[in-house]
């Protein structure tokens, strides 16, 4: 392959980079911010130095098992992972369930919090609060809606942990940053976004921003810290106290902007997402935990690392866009749709932004607040048979779930669970009458007879939405088909099947002797919430809270 394009974006970066420090308007509506000025502290004795230094590296949307079968053309993964004679007693969980729906924002705050979304209160990237009668986001320029959010719950995360254990932390690109000290969190920056944007924009005619600029900066940020944030990577702690943090946490979201637009030339061969993130992997990742790994070996701390690489979710090539604004449309026709031009108030149905799966919440039509469960044929039926009428759910939707109100609500079902699955099919031969919408009602076991049992999506959805999001209607589109505005997106995730929802954890480094006699790999499944007390075990920090996770690896025999 030419490395002719590689090398007009090297020269476009040298080029250009002074110039896109300005271009912060950019990129109003992604991640962005800066950190404080860093606070000088006295140096670690070598007497002080607590047990190894952990590395949290999050491979955003990496799919499941492709790092593991890549490694052969991965040389400095397969040096940290394996070590340089495959001396390495490493731990490979090769089935990892994320939250379902799989989606960035509950995935991640699930993996440092160590509980389900229910716990922790970011179900979703957004969502209707019933009760505060407002649509919630989390995409913000500060980056710290998910902080506030957990520090409104009262939950912990691992860098709670760390720092009641006397343990420093440092977290990188990740908005999942309550309890790390303001100098230690390192914000991926808006002058960042802003060059991503036009390298791609300048360099392939693309006006979204490129993967490998971000990452490539996420690098340079984890060592050097941002000029324009005036925070201390790693070099700088080395200088200030002589040592680097206990817990670091790194986020690569480079993979998974890259697999949802990759090159051109990849999307016209309709390369496969394994073959497009295996090329990510090799062209860009793989350079950078080189250089992470370097500076290690040349600060004499290298064999003293613990390295967890962990995805937040997978991907899955398109099929099919499905037409969002269609389904509004339609909806419109019959009921009031909150939509930018009114308010939650004046409407009685909401449909929020989805992907693979799309959450709609009805209105109770005698009331005038949106705490008070709607009536299921009354008010939730009229939208079901709307919904289900329309062309494309009438070919795409695989599944439905209706959602329950224990207690508060008596209408001829019991209502004891989260949601019932709806019997679609039934459904839809039926005369449609109020009895048969009733009998259509199932239990959630259906969802996993219907999907398989390994994903238990019963289970996880039931730790999903709190009361005061719950969802009434939750719509599942058949794999690979999702609700994308963006007709050049080539893959997604946001669904409820294994290529979006199962990833692959691999535990490992320089000090992998310390948990494991020789190399293994865990093929039973493992959640995604197990990994804060793996990570804690590991890094000597005691877990003072009940978790919803487990330590799998004291497990491992």
């Amino acid at each position: 392959m030419s490395n002719q394009p590689g090398k007009i974006y090297s020269l476009l970066e040298r080029l250009f980079r002074p110039t896109f420090l300005s271009v912060a308007p950019v990129c109003l509506f992604f991640m962005a911010g800066c950190a404080g000025l860093p606070q000088k502290t006295l140096p670690v004795s070598e007497a002080a130095k607590p047990q190894p230094k952990v590395f949290i590296i999050i491979l955003d949307a990496l799919k499941r098992t492709t790092l593991m079968e890549s490694l052969d053309e991965l040389p400095n993964f397969r040096s940290v992972i394996k070590g340089e004679h495959a001396n390495y007693p490493y731990i490979y969980f090769e089935n990892v369930l994320v939250s379902i729906p799989s989606s960035s924002k509950p995935s991640n705050t699930t993996l440092l919090t160590g509980v389900y979304p229910n716990r922790h209160g970011v179900p979703s990237t957004l969502w209707f609060d019933r009760e505060k009668e407002k649509i919630i986001t989390l995409n913000s320029i500060g980056q710290r809606r998910v902080v506030n959010i957990l520090k409104e719950r009262k939950i912990d995360t691992l860098f709670d942990f760390a720092r009641r254990s006397e343990k420093k932390t440092m977290a990188v690109a990740t908005q999942v940053a309550k309890g790390v000290e303001r100098e230690n969190w390192i914000q991926q920056s808006i002058h960042l976004w802003g060059q991503a944007f036009m390298l791609n924009l300048i360099s392939r005619g693309n006006p979204y921003p490129d993967g490998a600029h971000i990452d490539r900066g996420t690098t340079e940020g984890l060592l050097n810290g941002y000029l324009y944030s005036l925070t201390d990577g790693l070099a700088g702690k080395m200088r200030s106290t002589g040592d680097i943090p206990d817990l670091v946490v790194l986020h690569y979201i480079g993979m998974d902007i890259f697999t949802h637009y990759p090159r051109s030339f990849m999307a016209e061969k309709g390369w496969s997402i394994d073959e497009i993130q295996r090329w990510y992997l090799k062209e860009v990742l793989d350079p950078e935990i080189g250089k992470v790994k370097d500076f290690l070996k040349r600060q004499g701390l290298y064999e003293n690392t613990i390295f967890f690489f962990i995805a937040d979710h997978g991907q899955t090539k398109i099929i099919k866009h499905l037409d969002e604004k269609n389904l509004i449309a339609t909806l419109s026709r019959n009921f009031t749709v909150k939509t930018k031009g009114n308010s939650a108030g004046k409407a009685d149905v909401i449909c929020m932004p989805g992907a693979g799966t799309k959450t709609i919440y009805v209105k109770n039509k005698t009331v005038t607040d949106w705490m008070t469960p709607p009536r299921l044929i009354e008010d939730v039926k009229p939208v079901v048979d709307t919904v289900i009428d329309t062309d494309e759910m009438k070919k795409y939707l695989n599944y439905l779930l209706i959602g329950q109100y224990p207690g508060e609500r008596k209408e001829g079902r019991a209502e004891s669970d989260v949601y019932w699955f709806f019997n679609l099919d039934r459904y839809r031969t039926s005369e449609r009458s109020g009895t048969d919408f009733l009998d259509a009602l199932e239990s959630m076991e259906r969802l996993d007879d219907a999907v398989g049992s390994e994903l238990r999506t019963a289970y996880m959805y039931r730790r999903d939405f709190p009361r005061e999001n719950l969802p009434d209607i939750i719509l599942i589109n058949k794999p690979g088909h999702y609700f994308a505005p963006d007709k050049g997106k080539y893959a997604h995730h946001g669904g409820i099947y294994g290529s979006d929802s199962l990833v692959s954890f691999v535990v490992s480094g320089p000090k992998a002797h310390l948990f494991a006699s020789h190399p293994k790999t865990v093929t039973e499944q493992i959640d995604a919430v197990d990994m804060v007390p793996m990570a804690a075990r590991l890094s000597g920090i005691t877990i003072d809270r009940p978790l919803d996770g487990k330590d799998r690896i004291s497990e491992v025999k």
